[in-house]
């Protein structure tokens, strides 16, 4: 008897469920808003890795006087990054400075996604990337044969003399006290 009886009850549940499924009726959704029928510009740049250009202005060195601006990728780690910057000029300290392979580099703060990270065979002169372990670099050289995995973070548009700025700030800063290889003031855009 216990058993008809639940079994009767499952069963009628199963019944008001299907009935209820069944009594609804479809809704109209409506008409999809205008944004996702024609993206505007600023919707598609989220997507198709679009330039942020002169997002930042650079000066090399602790004495340096020509501004090189830098393009950034439209990614999640320059949004961070960006949030962490102010529009004022700030003293940022590069403590690795690899002459050979031609890089000035800073482990940076904040929780960064690896979803944009790529492998990278050949590097060239003004480049920026993100590392997983938290390690910005700028290339100051080109570099064939890399094969690096990281996140391009963007680039230094004018790099007719990045390569003699790096080097000649390197050289000036070897009695830094605080072991700061090459210093750079940034400003955000």
């Amino acid at each position: 008897m216990k058993r008809k009886i639940r079994l009767l009850a499952m069963v009628l549940s199963v019944c008001m469920a299907v009935a209820a499924g069944c009594g609804r009726q479809a809704q109209d959704p409506g008409t999809p808003l205008e944004e996702v029928i024609h993206p505007s510009q600023d919707a598609e740049s989220a997507y198709d890795g679009k330039v942020l250009s002169a997002a930042v202005t650079i000066k090399i060195g602790r004495e340096g006087t020509d501004d090189y601006d830098v393009d950034m990728y439209n990614n999640a780690a320059v949004d961070t990054m960006l949030g962490y910057l102010s529009d004022s000029a700030l003293l940022f300290p590069t403590y690795t400075y690899d002459g050979e392979t031609g890089y000035v580099g800073q482990h940076i703060r904040g929780t960064y996604t690896r979803d944009d990270e790529v492998e990278v065979a050949d590097i060239h002169t003004g480049e920026l990337y993100l590392f997983g372990d938290g390690q910005l670099r700028l290339y100051f050289k080109d570099v064939e044969g890399a094969n690096i995995l990281a996140t391009p973070v963007g680039y230094v548009a004018d790099t007719e003399t990045l390569t003699e700025a790096v080097e000649s700030a390197y050289e000036s800063n070897l009695d830094d006290t605080w072991g700061v290889d090459v210093y750079f003031w940034l400003t955000k855009n």
